[in-house]
């Protein structure tokens, strides 16, 4: 089972439990508000009960966020758990307004709730029960870095605070203190509100590609740092979703690096930093080498001009001159397998020659001399090795 498809299991399951108790508890405390002539009461089942319509949300975005890329989402579908987290915020931040609201309302028109043990008792059920589906979706959450079920676990918190000061009001009644509803109902709604309003601004944030943690980002970097043959990582970038970050990275490998070095040498880095930091879902790594290094950790202005390197011609060019210019030495020189080094703006030529196709008795000496001769007219390139295949 992939990642992905385990992540959105776990999403989906937790969802379904704190589902399935919104409703019980919904309706335990609209029953218990009218039997005890409680409007605070119901309303607080109407908000538990409201919270299903989150939890169909929540549910439907776990399903489809945690999907693989496909054509039209090459990075994912983790933005719709994004856009699913800022949506949670402001519906926290309504839920706290209707609080302080209802509260405010009801102490200006007198009405005051009866204390009965039955309701109570629901009051207590519910702050115990949603304190619990707090800590288990929120530890799922963290478990697989979804901000969604984190945003989701606050909202099950803030039925269970919006229980606490039905809670208060029913004690303060009991005890002939009706204004402690009041006030415990505004100072739970600035504690949502001020909860919620982080929760749409981080995620909006993520929405617009903020840079992580600069920390963090550090530490990414002394990872890469730390390997063997990898210098100098810099021009750093990453996107963040649903507390996935996606990086961008340049590092420098030694200068006469093959190819095949190198792309090793970038997977070992994308592996490592994966291990190191789990909230990294990809890395992508630009090999440069390190005949310039550069420490710089910014993202370069964008310029217009070609760079230096690129002036010089491209392998086609280069092929194309080489088999003109050596023309005479066609029949051992491995023109396709000829080596290009792109080293100081310069160009290095690496050529092969097959010693089993020379002619016969001829000074493999004299041979790389006409061959060297021969390429002296070719203005990019800097220096040109002979090297000779032997064969068996």
């Amino acid at each position: 089972m992939s990642k992905l498809k385990q992540e959105q299991d776990i999403a989906k399951r937790v969802t379904l439990v704190g589902a399935i108790w919104d409703a019980i508890l919904g309706l335990a405390k609209v029953f218990a508000g009218y039997f005890s002539q409680s409007q605070a009461l119901m309303a607080d089942g109407i908000h538990s009960l409201s919270d299903l319509v989150t939890d169909v949300f929540v549910y439907f975005a776990s399903a489809n966020s945690r999907q693989g890329p496909d054509e039209n989402h090459p990075y994912g579908h983790l933005r719709f758990e994004t856009l699913t987290t800022v949506f949670l915020g402001m519906v926290l931040i309504i839920v706290a307004l209707g609080i302080a609201y209802e509260s405010i309302e009801a102490q200006t028109e007198g009405i005051q709730a009866q204390f009965t043990w039955y309701g109570l008792a629901a009051l207590l059920m519910t702050i115990i029960v949603k304190e619990a589906i707090f800590h288990y979706t929120k530890k799922a959450g963290d478990q697989i870095g979804s901000k969604m079920l984190i945003a989701n676990a606050w909202h099950s918190r803030s039925d269970a605070l919006s229980s606490i000061a039905v809670l208060i009001g029913l004690v303060g009644v009991y005890f002939g203190y009706a204004w402690a509803d009041m006030v415990a109902s505004i100072v739970v709604a600035l504690l949502i509100s001020k909860m919620a309003v982080s929760m749409v601004w981080e995620n909006l944030a993520e929405l617009v590609d903020t840079a992580p943690d600069p920390k963090l980002m550090e530490r990414i970097k002394e990872t890469a740092n730390s390997l063997k043959h990898v210098m100098a990582p810099h021009d750093m970038r990453a996107r963040s979703m649903a507390g996935k970050i996606y990086l961008d990275m340049h590092i420098h490998v030694p200068s006469h690096a093959s190819v095949s070095e190198g792309h090793y040498l970038g997977d070992l880095v994308a592996y490592t930093i994966k291990q190191a930091h789990p909230q990294v879902e990809d890395v992508m790594v630009h090999i440069d080498t390190d005949e310039k290094i550069q420490t710089d950790s910014f993202i370069h202005e964008p310029t217009s001009e070609k760079p230096p390197q690129l002036k010089l011609p491209a392998r086609h060019q280069i092929l194309a001159d080489l088999g003109f210019l050596l023309r005479q030495h066609a029949a051992y020189v491995d023109i396709p397998n000829t080596r290009l080094h792109y080293l100081n703006n310069h160009l290095n030529l690496e050529i092969i020659a097959l010693s089993e196709k020379a002619p016969e008795g001829a000074d493999l000496k004299r041979l790389t001399a006409g061959i060297l001769l021969d390429l002296q007219t070719v203005n990019y390139i800097q220096t040109a090795t002979v090297l000779w295949d032997l064969g068996s």
